[in-house]
């Protein structure tokens, strides 16, 4: 069974709601959790803020040392961490391996953006002794997502713990066991108690409690728009300071005289890692009409080759989806592109077993009004059409409110990245795929969220530049 954490003690279940724990490749529970209540979130709130007066004095390179310390501690546990995320969230472990580590290297970073960043400097002139302290806003809430549970608390607890401040985090219902993992494991380091508390439940209840709660001062959360919206004006009502790394619905631009199989291996291949559902995943692939063709079938041949099965298994290549809804969504998404005219290239029936399974789908000549182009589809499909003019592409990839990632592959880099500029989403990838790297800022613009996390940018989402003006 799974707890809350607070203050570095777990809490029992008492009189508390305790709810299942469901492995998606198997459709059944495979242990609980514990849901944490309002009175826990005002505990967990406070423990943060006495811990903030002690941590927040601590100096930065000795908060790198610490940082540097708890990178150390989970790459130890990572194995153990990669699998309970497979069992818990269904990616295969060979991902949920690359996932810790990833938050290694997370820390690993932060510690040494403590090490070397200014954090106070002075700007002389004006009749005074001006001095600039980047100094910790204060606790900071922490609300995860269920695609890559422990990055997702990882992105934000680490920056904020190299700026000095505290955490509590909210973990996602889908995947709290990982995440309850993690803060354990931070939690044996020599962070003061209540650096680092856990709550889990009613996340709106408790994301609302926390959100009013006097001690508390900035939000992070990755997560879907329609949430962080609502995230957003709670913030507001409060002047809450907010990061919010939200969906995308990416286009991918395939130039004319590009090697097919090679660009169509590589845009499926991110299509479906995780099984589709990562917010940076190309969405809306649009390939010139001469080579429209011959990229769908190549893109078709790929998806065949994945292995569809439990992450647990050796062989499986693509887990299932977080939860029914999900299945659900796919199924949806594929009747809508087939209704509107789309193109079968592989259209396997959903599996009728007790997982949560949905098959590898491909589909070209999509229309801009298929369900899968309007909006993320955060699931096992491919969505192909053409075009004829890339004037035409561009405005059509730019209509859209979400900007997190796109993408553009051509034969003439300079043409690519000419294409690229004219792209309006946070990151673009020109010739590869990677669109977010933890030692540069990564965000979005329009409505794909406030803030960055990644680099000297997600450690200033935590500070605040105080000036001390003192006569010379």
């Amino acid at each position: 069974m799974f707890q809350p954490i607070i203050d570095n003690t777990k809490v029992p279940a008492g009189g508390r709601e305790v709810r299942p724990l469901v492995n998606p490749a198997l459709g059944q529970p495979f242990d609980e959790f514990v849901c944490a209540n309002e009175e826990d979130a005002d505990n967990a709130a406070e423990a943060a803020g006495r811990a903030f007066e002690a941590w927040s004095q601590v100096p930065p390179k000795h908060r790198a040392w610490v940082l540097d310390d708890i990178a150390a501690r989970i790459k130890a546990a990572s194995e153990k961490l990669a699998a309970q995320i497979t069992t818990e969230q269904g990616k295969p472990l060979d991902e949920a391996r690359l996932e810790m580590a990833g938050v290694v290297g997370m820390f690993e970073h932060f510690a040494e953006m403590a090490d070397t960043m200014t954090f106070s400097y002075e700007r002389p002139g004006q009749g005074a002794r001006r001095t600039i302290d980047m100094v910790p806003v204060g606790p900071v809430i922490v609300i995860t997502t269920w695609n890559f549970p422990v990055e997702t608390a990882a992105v934000h607890i680490a920056p904020a713990l190299a700026a000095g401040c505290t955490v509590v985090v909210l973990a996602n219902n889908d995947t709290p066991s990982s995440v309850a993992m993690l803060v354990e494991v931070i939690n044996e380091s020599s962070l003061p108690s209540g650096a680092i508390n856990l709550v889990m439940g009613s996340s709106s209840k408790l994301s609302d409690r926390l959100i009013k709660h006097p001690v508390m001062r900035h939000l992070s959360y990755t997560g879907s728009v329609n949430v962080g919206r609502v995230l957003a004006s709670k913030c507001g009502a409060q002047i809450m300071r907010c990061t919010l790394e939200l969906g995308g619905n990416a286009p991918a631009i395939v130039l004319p005289g590009s090697n097919v199989e090679e660009v169509a291996n590589a845009l499926i291949s991110k299509r479906f890692w995780n099984a589709g559902q990562v917010c940076t995943a190309p969405n809306r692939i649009y390939v010139n009409r001469d080579q429209h063709d011959a990229f769908a079938e190549a893109a078709g041949a790929y998806a065949l080759k994945l292995v569809l099965g439990d992450g647990a298994a050796e062989d499986t290549t693509m887990g299932p989806l977080a939860n029914m809804e999900r299945v659900q969504s796919m199924d949806k998404i594929t009747a809508d592109a087939l209704a509107k005219g789309a193109t079968s290239v592989l259209n396997e029936p959903t599996p009728q077993n007790e997982g949560y399974y949905a098959p590898p789908r491909v589909f070209a000549n999509v229309p801009d009004d298929a369900l899968g182009m309007e909006k993320e589809i955060f699931g096992p499909i491919a969505c192909i059409a053409p075009y004829d003019d890339l004037d035409d592409i561009i405005t059509r990839s730019n209509d859209c409110e979400l900007g997190l990632s796109s993408y553009v592959y051509g034969p003439n880099q300079a043409e690519a990245e000419a294409v690229a500029a004219r792209l309006q989403t946070g990151t673009v990838a020109v010739n590869q795929l990677t669109t977010a790297y933890i030692d540069v800022p990564f965000g979005g613009v329009k409505a794909s969220g406030l803030g960055c996390v990644g680099g000297e940018a997600a450690v200033q989402e935590y500070l605040f530049p105080r000036l001390t003006a003192a006569k010379p």
